[in-house]
């Protein structure tokens, strides 16, 4: 970001984003974590009537101490204000409240659970079939399955170095796959509650160098993608003995990997030379196009669960982008040009140093949990008033329990 041709400092940069924040948000929380976190996810807690005003959700995050101090799996929740389940400005409909003299409840993270953990979690992640269950991977590689109820389960040896992928099936409870600097993937039984040095099956030859990342198909449950430090992604299909049944050479690495909620063959790929990538799996030879907006590497991308076309990016530049598939090629005035591409949303320019992680809340739409090197957690929801087609989507009441 620049100003009359002269860069921006992290700090200027974040001053001008505190600025436009009524403008771009509904929400933001910001809250200083005592270590860095790696990782961070949403528990698919459902959306309980508000009490007092306000809603809770949870999430899990990790820490990375560097060895000063004993790391750790927790578990948090995070007070919301009621209106972020509408569309309408939370800090408006406290100001029209008659109540409005009562402070707006406080929106920081609290840690409701904790277990000690071997090393730093550079990755964590729930099973979808039962979120109690959550799996981790450390700095040597090695995978732990931990309980919310009972702490650690189970802990699987196999990498012999650091490992960042890790990826449970959406579709066969159980089924876990892990990544490591080591070039392997392996594939684990995650039922279990019994120690194991022996995966339900492992490759050593998929990638010659780091598996950056590793992703499950959602609507095939055999398929899974590979991304790799060896400037190859792969596409792999458990039934076949030989598993890659696609290879593009990416123009350089790719860091990350997301397979669509929507379309069965839609997926999306980014790594060091700052562009995301889209391809169709029906024809891999080329990328069916790509998008340009961040300054540095990208090291996370998913595609949104709740809206068509919608794809959240982060990256090495500090920077999360939201991306509308369906404004890919639309018209726009020179001043809008010069802003970014056509299918850009927004850039959330909330953080000062590298994101590590982000997701998207299943049951609260464009509600973003993002952490950063700086011992910062994010929690923000862009503005409902955003030209985004089709609006925003509307809370699905029937998770409202």
């Amino acid at each position: 970001m620049e100003t009359q041709g002269k860069p921006l400092s992290v700090d200027e940069e974040y001053d001008l984003w505190k600025s436009n924040v009524p403008l771009m948000y509904d929400f933001v929380s910001e809250t200083r974590l005592t270590w860095p976190s790696l990782t961070v996810q949403w528990l698919p807690t459902p959306v309980q009537e508000p009490e007092n005003g306000i809603i809770k959700q949870e999430l899990i995050i990790g820490t990375h101490t560097s060895g000063e101090e004993e790391n750790y799996l927790k578990f948090a929740e995070i007070d919301l204000p009621k209106e972020i389940l509408t569309d309408e400005d939370p800090q408006e409909e406290t100001e029209k409240d008659d109540e409005a003299s009562t402070p707006p409840p406080r929106s920081n993270i609290k840690i409701t659970a904790k277990y000690e953990h071997k090393e730093e979690i550079t990755k964590a992640r729930y099973m979808p079939q039962d979120p109690n269950i959550v799996a981790t991977i450390n700095g040597q590689g090695t995978v732990f399955l931990y309980s919310r109820a009972g702490g650690l389960q189970s802990t699987l040896k196999f990498h012999k170095d650091n490992g960042y992928a890790l990826s449970f099936n959406p579709l066969i409870k159980g089924q876990l796959l892990s990544g490591s600097d080591d070039h392997t993937v392996a594939l684990w039984d995650a039922n279990g509650s019994s120690d194991s040095t022996t995966p339900i099956r492992s490759w050593n030859d998929l990638h010659t160098d780091i598996v950056n990342d590793s992703k499950w198909h959602n609507f095939n449950e055999a398929l899974f993608g590979t991304v790799s430090e060896d400037s190859f992604m792969k596409i792999n299909d458990t039934r076949v003995d030989n598993t890659t049944i696609d290879i593009v050479k990416c123009p350089q690495p790719f860091n990350t990997l997301a397979f669509s909620h929507h379309s069965s063959n839609l997926l999306a790929a980014a790594g060091m030379d700052s562009h995301v990538y889209l391809y169709d799996l029906r024809n891999m030879d080329e990328p069916l196009h790509h998008m340009s907006g961040h300054e540095d590497a990208v090291t996370n991308l998913e595609f949104s669960p709740h809206v068509d076309g919608v794809v959240v990016s982060s990256g090495s530049d500090n920077r999360l982008i939201m991306w509308d598939l369906k404004q890919i090629g639309a018209e726009q005035t020179p001043d809008d040009a010069e802003d970014g591409v056509s299918e850009l949303i927004m850039i959330h320019a909330g953080h000062r140093s590298a994101v590590n992680d982000f997701d998207m809340n299943l049951q609260i739409p464009w509600l973003v949990a993002s952490t950063e090197e700086e011992n910062i957690l994010q929690v923000w929801k862009c503005s409902h008033s955003l030209p985004v087609v089709g609006g925003p989507p509307k809370v699905n009441k029937d998770i409202i329990s």
